[in-house]
């Protein structure tokens, strides 16, 4: 089938893949994958993936070597790393057309056994893939689309379909299906019933161990899918990891959210599950852009958005059952930042990075879930300059990663009067905007002076005069002195 439409390849892979061909004339060049869906979908791509056919690897291997640097970490399976001579972009995997066998059966990526064959037709390569979406290639001599498994009607339809019965497709490697899932998320694609159903299916087998403490599907891998799949779509990946299972298995935390009540006077939307959902949901609504611009949450905000409320079924009491005047779940947020860690840990999820929405840190997830409750101890108005700095100022990133939070806390609780809550926002970035104002125009009134810190310790004029107060201004609005001879006592440790 030969496509006219693929006009975003960029000249220069194009360029390269020629010289290719030209230099060896036998070779047969193939953009294959998620780079050939992603330029139907007209979709911005990082990632090329290339099949050569019709050469001997030691002969490839020479010429790639010739026209940039060369990785061999692969080489065992058949693929290299290339990084081309002026190519400014990802390095590109060049494989050979290969076949996969299963040897044991397990669904570990490890049990595979995998063939080079340079002869083989590029379309018993695209047939072992994944999804019929990815099982595409590109001849790019002539812009021919080699699609055996009909992946183009899937990608015009949205849809998301093995190549193949699912079930033995996903049995070759389990981590097939929490692929399916972050791809559907990332593509807002429905997954075809039999796909969904055998992933369904496989979610208890993915996430236990051929024995204590090995996880068939590696940790680092569930941690990747899950954190890109919730970057995508926090909503449609809560909705997909619970449908298929995986909640329960993964995050059984988060499973229990469900049916736990909430008071109806300040919670009409349901139960702290449906809350859950609604604050994921937040980081679309255009309040958001009011606030925040076109700031996207980070990981750690949509991880502890997430999390934030898991301590409630732990900390619940009822009228019914413990005699309270309502249902309460005090100290909710303190139980579930204990809870973090454990999480982060299990998961690996601090193994995974994305250029744009960071790393997981687990101690700034944890301090997220245990300060998104800041805004209903008191009035914005009323916090000292010291509360301000603390958890706004010092670090402000993580300042404005708790606003985030507690915007989709509040954004997500719908009190049964129909007042919304987040104008007390509103008025926390008032007032962070008034101490930090009062910071830099020097209103703050020192303790000491920089006649006096030099006095006290025997110090010239210098930048080092200037650095301790600084130092002194931090721990005044911390609220770690509070007078002169607390300054001098800090300083002296400063130095």
């Amino acid at each position: 089938m030969a496509i006219t439409q693929f006009k975003q390849i960029p000249r220069n892979l194009k360029a390269i893949t020629a010289r290719l061909v030209q230099d060896l004339s036998f070779a047969r060049v193939y953009l294959v994958g998620g780079a050939v869906r992603d330029l139907i979908l007209e979709r911005p791509t990082k990632d090329y993936d290339l099949v050569v056919g019709s050469v001997p690897i030691p002969k490839l291997e020479r010429w790639l070597a010739d026209h940039g640097q060369v990785n061999l970490v692969g080489k065992t399976f058949g693929v290299f790393k290339w990084q081309p001579a002026g190519w400014a972009g990802e390095a590109i995997d060049v494989a050979l057309p290969r076949t996969e066998h299963v040897s044991v059966g397990s669904g570990q990526y490890r049990d595979f056994k995998i063939q080079s064959q340079p002869d083989l037709p590029i379309e018993d390569d695209l047939l072992r893939r994944d999804f019929t979406i990815n099982a595409l290639a590109l001849d790019l001599e002539n812009n021919n689309l080699i699609d055996p498994s009909r992946g183009l009607s899937d990608i015009k339809k949205g849809i998301i379909r093995t190549v193949g019965k699912p079930e033995k497709r996903f049995k070759e490697d389990l981590s097939r299906t929490l692929r399916g899932l972050r791809q559907a998320c990332q593509l807002n694609f429905k997954i075809e019933p039999t796909t969904l159903e055998a992933i369904a299916s496989l979610s208890q087998k993915s996430s236990n161990g051929r024995r204590t403490g090995d996880w068939l599907v590696p940790r680092e891998i569930i941690a990747r899918e899950l954190l890109k799949a919730l970057q995508a779509n926090p909503v449609m990946a809560l909705g997909l990891f619970d449908k298929t299972g995986f909640i329960a298995q993964l995050l059984p935390e988060v499973e229990t959210l469900r049916g736990v009540p909430q008071p109806p006077e300040f919670h009409s939307e349901g139960d702290v599950w449906e809350h859950t959902k609604l604050a994921l949901g937040s980081f679309e609504v255009p309040e958001w852009r009011e606030f925040f611009g076109k700031s996207k949450p980070s990981l750690n905000v949509i991880l502890a958005t997430l999390l934030h409320d898991i301590g409630k079924p732990v900390t619940i009491k009822t009228p019914l059952k413990d005699k309270v005047d309502r249902i309460r779940t005090d100290g909710h947020d303190v139980a579930g930042a204990k809870m973090v860690p454990d999480i982060c840990q299990r998961l690996r999820l601090t193994s995974f990075t994305n250029p744009e929405a960071g790393q997981i840190n687990t101690d700034t997830v944890t301090w997220l879930v245990q300060n998104h409750l800041l805004l209903a101890h008191g009035s914005p108005e009323i916090f000292k300059p010291a509360t301000v700095y603390r958890y706004f100022l010092k670090d402000q990133i993580k300042g404005q990663e708790l606003q985030q939070v507690i915007f989709a806390d509040m954004h997500a609780t719908r009190p049964h009067d129909g007042r919304l809550l987040t104008p007390k926002l509103t008025e926390l970035q008032n007032r962070i905007k008034e101490v930090s104002k009062k910071l830099t125009s020097g209103k703050l009134k020192l303790l000491l002076s920089g006649e006096e810190i030099m006095k006290s310790f025997n110090i010239k004029p210098g930048p080092s005069v200037g650095l301790l107060l600084k130092k002194l201004e931090e721990a005044q609005l911390s609220s770690l002195v509070k007078t002169k001879r607390q300054a001098i006592n800090y300083l002296k440790k400063q130095i």
